[in-house]
């Protein structure tokens, strides 16, 4: 049977629609990444749990606080808490309470279907709800880091939540849309449209996904946004128009030679050091208030 040039066309969409369909399914339900816990152990570290404000259970670990000031961290699609190992030994050795968790869907947290930062937002708001309670923790000095999924999670909920006092974001995207585009949108919307079709029946609220839009709601507080100059999977382009989107202050690290996620790989030190310099410039030791200013405002 030979196909018509019409019967090639209806076959080739037909086969987009499959195959965007299957991508969106595995978008949704990641194969689970087992938690590796640290080896050597963080000191303190411990073993805790809370829920979000939808009922799931989300599991992960913190570092006390040594300095009054806590920072949450989120990590992106398909991993777990221990994907951002680095980061919390930079902070905790600097003396900041750290969160690691599992999101939704992920590790060893509840749920069952990954939203890309829609309901993922809820995750992120009950970590601050949980940090904030903390004895060790002082509630006005909480910030918020984020790598991937994670880290366009927590500019939505710092662009809402006026706890976050400070935001870092690495490889992260400015829409959800705009992403599903770069990574799958080789025929346009052809290829693309199946895939956020595909979310959107999942109940995704792809539109909500845009931290773009809100960059400027920081409203004064610090935003570091970093990214390597080869990732295939968060391109300069995409992070530049986040940055240009934003108010100050503001800062964007391109990472030489650092694709997705390879920024403590590539540059360990200057990592670090732009991680502390970004915290501690925000949530620093609150000022001293002399006994004649105590005695006044009495």
């Amino acid at each position: 049977m030979v196909l018509t040039p019409l019967g090639l066309l209806l076959v080739a969409a037909g086969y987009l629609v499959v195959n965007g369909h299957r991508i969106g399914q595995g978008l949704l339900h990641p194969r689970p990444v087992a938690v590796q816990r640290p080896t050597p152990e963080l000191p303190g570290l411990e073993d805790v749990s809370f829920t979000t404000m939808d009922g799931v259970t989300l599991r992960g670990w913190y570092l006390p606080s040594r300095n009054r000031a806590a920072v949450v961290l989120v990590h992106g699609f398909a991993d777990n808490r221990a994907q951002l190992l680095f980061e919390a030994r930079t902070l905790s050795a600097a003396g900041y309470g750290v969160l690691l968790f599992d999101l939704r869907a992920h590790g060893e947290s509840g749920g069952d279907t990954v939203t890309w930062g829609d309901r993922e937002r809820r995750d992120v708001t009950a970590a601050l709800d949980f940090v904030s309670r903390r004895p060790d923790v002082d509630p006005a000095r909480l910030g918020l880091f984020g790598f991937s999924m994670g880290g366009t999670t927590s500019l939505l909920v710092a662009s809402e939540d006026a706890r976050v006092k400070a935001v870092a974001a690495a490889g992260a995207y400015p829409a959800l849309e705009a992403d599903i585009y770069s990574g799958y949108g080789k025929w346009g919307a052809l290829s693309a449209q199946p895939v956020l079709w595909t979310l959107q029946r999942a109940g995704v609220a792809v539109d909500a996904v845009r931290p773009i839009d809100g960059m400027c709601r920081l409203g004064g507080r610090p935003l570091l946004l970093v990214n390597g100059d080869v990732d295939p999977d968060a391109p300069s382009k995409l992070q530049a128009s986040l940055f240009q989107a934003a108010c100050e202050p503001k800062s964007l690290w391109v990472v030489e030679g650092a694709g997705h996620g390879q920024y403590a790989r590539v540059a360990p030190e200057e990592y670090a050091r732009r991680l502390r310099q970004h915290f501690d410039g925000a949530l620093g030791a609150p000022p001293q208030v002399s006994s004649d200013e105590e005695a006044a405002a009495q």
